[in-house]
């Protein structure tokens, strides 16, 4: 006979579903940690690869800008070479000389070259400077009548 609060008495017998569970494996234990050392690494190298791709965006961006002002610059170097041609061309050199106030002559005149000995040599020295009238000749001083200095008249 039970009295109440008494606990009732334990069987033996273990329950035909429940086993007694083994400690894990070493294996297991290692495959676990492999893969928390795999899944960082494969998180580092795709950081890597971000940073990388971030760079390579940022170069690629300066180059595209280099490009284009080289670009400008080819652009600018033909017009100038155009404009140069054509200020160098008869067109262009009429037009400078109408800007310029010049006037086309009334007539033309046709310089023929004179061959060796055809042209008789000149009588003075071109290059002389004083058949060129220089030095010019200095101006008469005359003299000037100035009262004398600490003289006073009176």
């Amino acid at each position: 006979m039970r009295t109440a609060g008494t606990p009732a008495p334990k069987t033996e017998r273990p329950s035909p579903d429940l086993k007694v569970a083994r400690s894990p494996d070493r294996t297991r234990r290692s495959i676990g940690g492999i893969s928390m050392v795999l899944a960082l690494g494969l998180f580092g190298v795709c950081l890597a690869l971000a940073a990388l791709h971030a760079v390579l965006v940022e170069n690629q961006a300066t180059l595209d800008d280099l490009l284009e002002r080289n670009q400008q610059r080819y652009e600018r170097i033909d017009k100038l070479q155009a404009e140069i041609a054509y200020l160098d061309s008869p067109e262009g050199l009429a037009d400078q000389a109408h800007s310029a106030g010049l006037v086309p002559s009334a007539e033309l005149a046709v310089l023929t070259p004179i061959g060796p000995d055809l042209l008789p040599p000149p009588e003075e020295d071109p290059f002389d400077l004083k058949s060129s009238g220089w030095p010019p000749t200095p101006p008469a001083a005359e003299p000037s009548e100035a009262p004398g200095r600490g003289k006073s008249t009176g």
